[in-house]
C-alpha cells in the first residue's frame, strides 16, 4: 500500500465546499484507477488542508496524480495557495483498519 500526503496551504480561509466539489469532480475518474483506495481531506487550519490519498501500488499513485489529480488541482486550487504544495509519496508501513 502507498499513500501520498499534500499540505496545503492557503492564502486565505479555506472554503470546506471546495474538497466537496473535488469529491464530486473527481469521485468518478479516482475509483476507475485500479488500486485506489481513498482520499481524505482533513482541514487542519482555516488555511491550512491535508490531502490524504491511498492505493495500493507507488503505480497507483502516480496514476491518479497525473491522470486525475494534478489537472483540477491546477485549475481549482493551485491559484488558491500562499506556496506550492508541500507533497509527500512512499509506502504505507504500518496501518489499522477501522470496524
Amino acid at each position: 500500500m502507498h499513500a501520498v500526503v499534500n499540505h496545503l496551504h492557503f492564502t486565505e480561509p479555506v472554503d470546506p465546499a471546495l474538497f466537496g466539489q473535488a469529491e464530486r469532480d473527481l469521485a468518478p475518474a479516482m475509483r476507475a484507477i485500479a488500486g485506489f483506495r481513498g482520499f481524505h481531506v482533513i482541514q487542519a487550519a482555516v488555511d491550512h488542508a491535508i490531502l490524504v490519498i491511498i492505493c495500493d501500488t507507488a503505480e497507483a499513485v502516480d496514476r491518479l496524480a497525473t491522470e486525475v489529480g494534478s489537472p483540477w488541482m491546477r485549475a481549482n486550487v493551485l491559484p488558491l495557495l500562499a506556496r506550492p504544495p508541500d507533497r509527500h509519496v512512499g509506502p504505507v508501513v504500518a496501518t489499522t483498519g477501522l470496524g
